[in-house]
């Protein structure tokens, strides 16, 4: 009796649950064994590990007791020291060897290399699993084995008693020796080893039991595993049928049919077999022979449509229109090929879409505002549009009416045609009728020869001409005698040959009236490049000319006194710059009244403006007509005194006006006097030098007189502005320089010279001039030494200096890196948290790598900050070193309080220690105090090997300097660190 499809997939799930038991069993009993063969690894490794402990309690207790009797017959302190070494090993003490040989005597002079746990060898043991009474007989050894090591310390320290003579000594080795080898210590040396012998002998006993309990153990497990694993296969198997049973054929038969299912086939579904009955591929041959049936009947349906939809397409694109349908959600389901073309889309792009994701908000807006009134009125509507179309405005006549079904509303068909041609010719005609008749600007055009055909309104109401009056007349009409012949002459021989003037002429009104006027001429052509018309614009600004005057007037001369002010005053000032000749002086003077103030201030402004007055018109009698005298505000005036012989006549001059100033003035009923302080400034100097400096220049002077004491002048002193000048010239350039990264870092090496050990390098700053090249330190640093420029710098070079560090990082190597630190810098407020924030940004840099120099002499000023500022900088991990050590005179002050580890002598005791004792002294000198207060040194200047050889005699071995390599850029370092090798002389010298 054949299964149907649902008790088959019963009889199959029971069995899968059958074999998911079973299979879960099978895991079980692999963990169990598993567990069971990691037990006997256990118990196997126990017994190894137990006798290598006890061994090596044996083999350190041999190597004390040998240790102690090496020692005490040699007395060399090696044995004595190894001795110690074993016993902190054994206790726990010192790291445990990697290797066992550690118990073997070590053959060379160096010290044990220890690298292991520190854990004593009771300890070891109770971890490895001893028992309590193994541990207890252990413990016992261990006990007797500590009053054999008391016995041999015991020997071995009358050895080292103070005082003993030669005898005496080998007395002592001789008594130790037979007090250790004797009879009474080897029992007591048995009494150790017996309880270790016992209990390795009862680990052998237990641990080999062990073993065989676990393999026991294993076994039965593995026995249990095969059998499940064999019921497991049988159930699998049954599954298997079933799932056959099930599917009617095999997967891959099954899958073959479901490739091909509804297509027609000729012969049976799977190469002829009879298919089961009640199984899944019955169901399937069934549907598929529905679905084949269904298809044919789609696909003759298909067919139909497709042939009317060509038919419609094609009417839809031969419409000489764009038309559109929309539905009521605004959609578009359907438009003609132009409508797309419009769009610069394809047609199948279009369907479906809404105007807001075709059009532009605006537009899309517009367009379903325009739809929902059609279908809520239920009437066609048409309106002009104007729509952006391919980046040009395009007018568009639309076209739009509801559409139904059975009398349901369906959407919207709209048409629309491009009209845009036609508008813009429309709007052009008006929008030209409407400029020449509202146009504020007077038009007139002529033709070719020049005879008025036509004017606009503006052009009778500026002129006064009607239209009737002006045409048939020539622009002639409006000729001013104001005006020379010439200007008309120009102005058409341009037109002609340029076609286009513009201009400001003077004209007469038709009442005689003279008027300027601002006219444009224009020539218009056709497309032969003939003169078709003249076109003119004009306009009348009589009033602004006369407005320009009037501030040409104000923007020149004081108001109060008539006399030049500071615009015309550099205007001539210019003037006599230019026309000066090369023989001649110019003499520049700034006055100013002494005491003007008081009488303003006590008379009144009207007083003071008299008085004002008053002077001006006395200095004026006193100049010639070739010189200047200009008021530039308040009481300032301004001297122009030309055609000089020298700077001698110059002061005598001013010398004769300070003396008409300080004469009393009459001004009502008081009677006033004023003096004045000027400054004077010549020209020519040997720098070239503009108006307005020279003007400065005496400013600069007539201040100086105020300060020395008023009713005098004052020279402008040259030499000494361009000294000022060129500082802050060279401030500017290295503002400059900064702004266009013209600075680099150079590195120079410090190294170990008696290693060669590279321990760090140094920083240091270079300028690329780009005109002078490569420019030292020392050229520009001490301009900004006091400078807020400065300590701009600093910044810059110390973070330049840790990025450098983090890029040798990502290289693979660490190298320290110290920059110098002026005390200016280092004293600023802000100067710790700047710091903090440049190691917060390069987070991966270690502060320790950053070392700050600063010089010996540079912090004597608030030494008590500077302390705190550099106790901050250590808590944030940067270290310091006190650069040129020796040269100031606090150093005994600097070594207490400021807590920088290392001490750079500096390089001129360095670089002349080999001819000159007083420097050679000094050195020795620095070196003890470094050694007192535990300093490090570092020696700079170190130019030859003799140099280098004699520092390591003294016990100098750190050191830099041009000997060891230059300063490098950073790119070059790499190179010099693989192939630096100190001489060989270096490597011989000894201290001493």
């Amino acid at each position: 009796m054949p299964y149907t499809v649902s008790e088959a997939s019963r009889a199959l799930n029971r069995s899968f649950v059958v074999s998911g038991l079973l299979l879960l069993c099978c895991i079980l009993l692999f963990i169990c064994y598993v567990w069971a063969e990691k037990k006997i690894d256990q118990a196997n490794e126990s017994r190894a590990t137990f006798p290598r402990l006890i061994q090596e309690f044996r083999q350190s207790s041999d190597d004390l007791t040998r240790m102690a009797l090496l020692y005490i017959a040699t007395a060399d302190p090696r044995y004595k020291t190894y001795y110690d070494e074993i016993l902190a090993i054994q206790d726990g003490y010192a790291p445990r060897p990697e290797q066992p040989v550690f118990w073997e005597l070590p053959q060379s002079t160096q010290a044990l290399q220890l690298k292991g746990r520190r854990l004593a060898l009771l300890t070891l043991m109770q971890d490895a699993g001893f028992s309590a009474d193994e541990l207890s007989a252990v413990t016992l050894a261990k006990k007797r084995a500590e009053e054999l090591i008391r016995i041999e310390r015991q020997q071995m320290s009358q050895l080292d008693m103070p005082g003993l003579e030669a005898s005496e000594r080998r007395q002592v080795q001789k008594d130790s020796l037979f007090r250790l080898l004797s009879d009474e210590q080897f029992q007591l040396k048995a009494s150790v080893m017996q309880p270790l012998a016992d209990t390795q002998t009862r680990l052998e006993q237990r641990t080999r039991q062990a073993v065989s309990d676990a393999m026991m153990q294993a076994f039965w497990l593995r026995l249990a595993f095969i059998f499940v694993t064999l019921v497991l296969c049988i159930t699998l198997y049954r599954s298997r049928q079933l799932y056959r049973r099930l599917l009617g054929a095999t997967p891959s038969e099954l899958s073959t049919f479901l490739q091909q299912f509804g297509q027609p086939k000729t012969s049976k579904p799977l190469r002829g077999q009879q298919v089961p009955p009640g199984s899944i591929l019955a169901c399937l041959v069934d549907a598929e022979a529905q679905q084949i049936h269904q298809e044919e009947q789609r696909q003759q349906l298909i067919a139909e449509l497709q042939q009317q939809q060509q038919y419609l397409r094609a009417l839809f694109d031969s419409l000489p229109l764009m038309v559109w349908f929309k539905d009521l959600q605004g959609r578009y389901l359907a438009v003609n090929r132009r409508f797309a073309m419009m769009l610069q889309r394809d047609v199948e792009e279009i369907q479906g879409r809404s105007d807001s994701e075709l059009f532009d908000p605006q537009q899309a807006l517009m367009h379903i505002s325009h739809d929902k009134n059609v279908l809520q009125q239920d009437l066609p509507d048409q309106v002009l549009r104007q729509l952006m179309i391919d980046g040009e405005l395009r007018w568009l006549d639309v076209y739009k009416t509801p559409v139904y079904h059975n009398e349901q509303s369906l959407g919207v068909v709209g048409t629309a045609r491009d009209v845009t041609t036609e508008h813009n010719a429309e709007t052009q005609l008006r929008l030209s009728a409407s400029v020449f008749t509202h146009a504020r600007e007077g038009i007139m055009i002529t033709d070719p020869q020049g005879v008025i055909i036509d004017v606009n309104q503006a052009f009778c109401q500026i002129t006064g001409y009607s239209p009737e009056q002006a045409k048939n007349c020539t622009p002639r009409l409006l000729k001013s005698d104001r005006q020379d012949e010439h200007t008309y002459q120009h102005m058409w021989q341009v037109l002609h040959e340029q076609g286009y003037w513009a201009g400001e002429v003077w004209s007469r009104r038709a009442n005689s009236e003279d008027y300027m006027q601002s006219l444009t001429m224009s020539a218009v052509r056709d497309e032969q490049q003939q003169v078709r018309h003249y076109v003119g614009l004009l306009s009348d600004i009589t009033q602004q000319h006369q407005q320009q005057q009037q501030l040409e007037k104000i923007a020149l001369f004081d108001q109060l006194t008539g006399l030049p002010n500071r615009n015309a005053l550099i205007q001539q000032l210019q003037q006599l710059l230019q026309m000066r000749d090369k023989d001649e002086w110019l003499a520049i003077a700034y006055l100013d009244l002494d005491g003007f103030k008081e009488i303003n201030d006590r008379h009144g402004h009207a007083t003071g403006d008299k008085l004002l007055l008053q002077v001006a018109q006395r200095l004026r009698k006193q100049l010639d007509s070739y010189e200047t005298l200009a008021r530039i505000g308040g009481d300032e005036f301004v001297l122009l005194l030309p055609a000089l012989t020298g700077q001698h006549q110059g002061c005598q001059r001013i010398e004769q006006l300070l003396a008409q100033i300080a004469t009393p003035v009459q001004i009502d009923d008081w009677m006033l006097s004023v003096s004045a302080s000027i400054g004077i400034t010549f020209a020519p100097q040997p720098e070239a030098v503009d108006a307005e400096q020279l003007i400065r220049q005496a400013d600069h002077a007539m201040y100086q007189a105020k300060q020395d004491g008023k009713n005098r002048y004052q020279l402008f002193d040259v030499d000494k502005a361009r000294s000022m000048r060129g500082h802050q010239e060279t401030l500017q350039d290295i503002r400059q320089a900064l702004e266009l990264e013209q600075f680099e870092l150079f590195y120079q090496p410090k190294v170990n010279m008696r290693s060669g050990e590279l321990i760090g390098s140094e920083a240091l700053i270079r300028w690329r001039h780009p005109e002078r090249g490569l420019v030292p330190p020392g050229l520009f640093l001490p301009a900004i030494e006091q400078h807020s420029l400065g300590v701009t710098l600093g910044y810059w070079v110390m973070e330049r200096a840790i990025r450098q560090l983090a890029e040798w990082q990502q290289q693979g190597w660490v190298l320290p890196v110290s920059v110098n630190i002026s005390a200016y810098h280092l004293q600023q407020p802000d100067f710790v948290n700047r710091l903090q924030q440049l190691l917060r940004r390069y987070q991966q840099v270690s502060p320790a790598l950053l070392q700050l120099e600063i010089l010996e002499t540079g912090a004597l000023n608030d030494l008590g900050h500077v302390q705190a500022v550099m106790q901050a900088c250590l808590r944030a991990g940067v270290s310091f070193a006190l650069d040129d050590f020796g040269t100031g005179y606090s150093s005994l002050t600097y070594l207490k309080r400021l807590p920088a580890q290392v001490l750079k002598i500096d390089q001129s005791f360095v670089r002349d220690m080999l001819t000159d004792p007083d420097d050679l002294a000094i050195l020795r000198g620095i070196l003890v105090l470094a050694a007192e207060f535990k300093r490090d040194i570092v020696a700079e200047g170190v130019e030859t090997t003799e140099h280098g050889q004699a520092l390591l005699a003294l016990g100098c071995e750190l050191a830099q300097g041009y000997g060891i390599a230059r300063p490098m850029p950073a790119a070059d370092f790499e190179h010099w660190r693989h192939h630096w090798v100190p001489p060989a002389e270096w490597r011989c010298t000894g201290a001493p």
